[in-house]
């Protein structure tokens, strides 16, 4: 465990308890040894850019909201890793004992990261460090797991709150706290905010670029990153509605274009092969995220839809069309 960059103190020792159960978790999925180095930091943008080779320019602005952890694969298999844990703003004691619940949250999650980026590694499903610029196929690939992973590391961090702290409710009874209490609904708020950007603001995308308005390499940049973007927040907010015993997140929002014609039928595979286990063991992990991976073939032809395809040249140079 390291402190840096004026990381708020009294946090530490929280982890001790956060990696004995995660460690159980580990030896149960099977999941090959591995070093792992916390860092508490002040400054989490300072932090990540000081060990993350392909990071120099990390900044911790994401769609829904501020950065606070981030997992990083000193080695490409993940047997060493380090998690970085931001406590800019986060005191304890007092009123503000939130803020050691909010830790606890992010401890658990970035572990799930840990746990599934060593998984992966071992099952040899990591896609190969690309030597290119990759095909729509292969960036769908990517977003398709990593939205997943956001998905199952914050419903492992809603299954694990409850053995660290219980609330009561409204007749007194006790519960298991819930990522629910934690992050409330500031990520479905931001999910319903995002939507116009969707639609119509992706088919607008590709109006302006057949109206050379735009530049081509500015809108395909813009569809692939804003994609990867959305999906990200999706898994988060309907990890918070399951958590709290709500339908799933799309549901609320079928009648919107957004979700209709181009979110839904993305998501919802993936929602779905997350489902059958939230950490499988290594004997069936290749099967599950392969299994995940192959719904990035809904991503690209949600990009289709649009008018947007690409391949590569036989130089290996990408060539778009847009109709």
């Amino acid at each position: 465990m390291i402190e840096e960059h004026g990381a708020r103190s009294g946090l530490t020792g929280l982890i001790a308890g956060v990696h004995a159960v995660t460690r159980s978790i580990a030896d149960a999925c099977d999941v090959p040894d591995l070093a792992l180095t916390v860092v508490v930091t002040g400054d989490i943008t300072a932090s990540v850019r000081e060990r993350s080779q392909v990071e120099r320019d990390f900044t911790p602005e994401r769609s829904g909201g501020i950065v606070k952890g981030k997992t990083i694969s000193l080695a490409r298999d993940f047997s060493e890793t380090a998690i970085i844990i931001d406590t800019s703003g986060m005191s304890v004691g007092g009123e503000e004992a939130v803020d050691q619940v909010e830790f606890l949250h992010l401890i658990l999650h970035e572990c799930g990261h840990v746990l599934i980026g060593r998984l992966r590694a071992a099952a040899g499903t990591r896609p190969p460090k690309p030597d290119r610029i990759q095909t729509p196929e292969e960036v769908a690939t990517v977003w398709a797991y990593e939205a997943a992973d956001e998905f199952r590391c914050d419903l492992l961090s809603n299954m694990l709150l409850g053995q660290f702290i219980t609330v009561s409710s409204k007749d007194g009874k006790s519960r298991p706290l819930t990522i629910a209490d934690v992050l409330g609904e500031g990520y479905r708020d931001a999910f319903a905010d995002h939507l116009e950007q969707v639609h119509p603001g992706w088919p607008d995308l590709v109006d302006a670029r057949l109206a050379n308005e735009i530049n081509l390499e500015e809108m395909y940049d813009a569809l692939l990153l804003e994609a990867g973007a959305i999906l990200k927040l999706i898994a988060h907010a309907d990890a918070v509605e399951q958590a709290s015993g709500m339908e799933p997140l799309l549901n609320g929002f079928a009648g919107h274009p957004a979700v209709q014609l181009l979110l839904g039928p993305v998501w919802r595979p993936i929602r779905a092969v997350v489902e059958t286990a939230l950490l499988p063991p290594l004997a069936d992990f290749a099967a599950a995220d392969e299994a995940v991976q192959r719904c990035g073939q809904q991503i690209v032809a949600m990009w289709g839809s649009l008018g947007v395809t690409a391949h590569l040249t036989h130089g290996d140079e990408l060539y778009v069309s847009v109709s």
